[in-house]
């Protein structure tokens, strides 16, 4: 049995290419610069900031039925050329984007598309490498690996904004799909290695079947699988419905566009720490407890962004509150299944759920849309925020004690 240092000094390769298909995928710059475009296409369409962010529904529902299906192929056939194709259809959807017209259904059109091509670029297939490669630095290694979304975070905002201000945001578009192209694919195709260390290739097709677990059908049967559903069903809602509408939340608190990226830049640095540091602390305390506290942590920080005239360093503490159950999110619930349910059908399982997490990172974004255009203000969503924040808490923070699946 390899110690937590031994495992890292094995498998580096693989965990620096699942931190960068992660950060240039659908849970990385397509989610996190999705924000940025929502004042330029508003003026350049004359939609409204809800039907804007309604697109960001649609990039979520997709992966809601592509999440298990890519978690079945990935059990059985492996994750490396999922991953590469699913890169290259969508940098060819960012490329598409340019093309919008003014009909909104269009616009939904195409991010529901990106969501389906791109299912192969989420978490579900950099997780289960990382969990084949680690055992006991496990929940590091995964906070590691989903950090890339965080660098994307802090990285891609900017970039972004900085390419809409000076050429429009066609190019906003054309440049994130460059650096899919010219970054995240060489790095994957040479780093990443999905194969079990001790497997050879030729063994890689029923290698589902060497590992210890739960069958999907067991899984599901489980009050602890529905627990975690629930739970994340919600948090995932209300976070995704803050974080794609936080640029022109700040730009409501009279901020200039690029300041109010910039503090999104912030939430990128949250995302990025809080994912180490959350992987750092399940490897050594109870995972439930641990996203207790970052939960009820965001609740207090949604109290903050209701305040219309304080000083800037209270919204950033509020914004790094929010980074940090962002952080907490996905990588909690690859590192939850992976202890609950064990590998044999990780795939499968940790893919549906990531439907529900989806589903409901779906629906929070159309939702504080509608509320927006509805009343004008982001206040009442805020509020309810910090209701479904507690209540996400106690329905994780109580999962018991996970089953030993030790081989």
């Amino acid at each position: 049995m390899l110690t937590a240092p031994q495992e890292f000094q094995r498998g580096w390769r693989t965990l620096l290419a699942c931190s960068v298909g992660n950060g240039f995928g659908l849970s990385g710059f397509a989610f996190y610069t999705f924000g940025v475009f929502v004042v330029p296409l508003t003026v350049a369409f004359g939609w409204t900031r809800g039907e804007v962010s309604t697109a960001a529904s649609f990039l979520l529902l997709g992966t809601v039925f592509t999440a298990p299906i890519v978690g079945t192929i990935v059990d059985r056939f492996g994750a490396k050329r999922v991953g590469l194709i699913s890169m290259v259809l969508l940098s060819i959807g960012y490329v598409s984007l340019t093309q919008l017209g003014g009909e909104i259904a269009f616009f939904y059109a195409m991010w529901l598309t990106m969501s389906l091509v791109g299912g192969g670029t989420t978490p579900v297939v950099w997780t289960r490498a990382v969990n084949l490669w680690f055992d006991k630095g496990r929940g590091l290694a995964l906070g590691l690996a989903l950090a890339g979304s965080g660098l994307a975070g802090i990285i891609g905002p900017g970039v972004a904004t900085a390419l809409i201000e000076k050429y429009g945001w066609q190019a906003g578009y054309l440049g994130i799909s460059a650096l899919i192209l010219l970054v995240a694919l060489p790095l994957i195709g040479f780093l990443f290695n999905d194969n079990a260390p001790s497997h050879s290739q030729s063994e890689h097709a029923d290698e589902a079947a060497t590992h210890p677990g739960l069958t999907f059908k067991e899984s599901y049967r489980t009050v602890v699988f529905w627990k975690i559903a629930i739970g994340f069903f919600f948090i995932s809602a209300i976070i995704a419905g803050l974080l794609i509408n936080l640029v022109p939340l700040l730009i409501d608190r009279d901020m200039s566009a690029m300041d109010a990226a910039q503090i999104a830049g912030v939430l990128g640095f949250a995302v990025l720490f809080g994912r180490i540091g959350v992987g750092y602390l399940i490897d050594r305390f109870r995972a439930p407890l641990v996203a207790a506290i970052m939960f009820s942590a965001t609740a207090a920080g949604c109290l903050l962004l209701t305040l219309d005239s304080a000083p800037t360093w209270v919204f950033l503490i509020a914004v790094i509150t929010l980074g940090l159950s962002a952080a907490a999110e996905i990588d909690l619930v690859a590192f939850l299944v992976s202890r609950f349910f064990g590998l044999k059908a990780y795939g499968k399982i940790y893919g549906s759920q990531l439907s529900v997490f989806y589903l409901g990172a779906a629906t929070g974004p159309l939702a504080v849309g509608m509320s927006f255009d509805i009343s004008g203000s982001y206040t009442q969503v805020l509020y309810a925020a910090v209701v479904i924040l507690l209540f996400g808490a106690i329905v994780i923070g109580g999962l018991g004690k996970p089953r030993d699946f030790s081989d």
